[in-house]
C-alpha cells in the first residue's frame, strides 16, 4: 500500500511539473524560455507587478520554469474574481 502512494505521489507531481512546463510553453511569446511581465500578464489579466516580484524569486526580471512551477503548486498565480 505505501509503494502505491509513492508511486501515485511521484506521477501527481510529475504531471504537476509537465503542466508547468506546458503551460510556461504556451505563454512564453518570444520563445526564449523565460516569462517576462507582459507574457505573464497577457495569460494572467490579474497580474501585477507585486505579484510578478514574488513569483521572480531570484529577481532577474523573467520567471524561468522552476519560477513558474512553485508559483503553480504554491496558488500564487492570480485569477479573475
Amino acid at each position: 500500500m505505501k509503494k502505491i502512494v509513492t508511486y501515485t505521489a511521484t506521477a501527481f507531481a510529475l504531471t504537476l511539473a509537465a503542466t508547468a512546463v506546458s503551460a510556461q510553453s504556451e505563454i512564453d511569446a518570444d520563445g526564449d524560455g523565460l516569462l517576462s511581465y507582459n507574457e505573464l500578464l497577457a495569460a494572467y489579466p490579474a497580474m501585477t507587478e507585486e505579484n510578478f516580484t514574488a513569483i521572480d524569486t531570484n529577481s532577474d526580471g523573467a520567471v524561468d520554469a522552476d519560477e513558474l512551477k512553485v508559483a503553480t503548486d504554491a496558488g500564487m498565480l492570480p485569477t479573475e474574481g
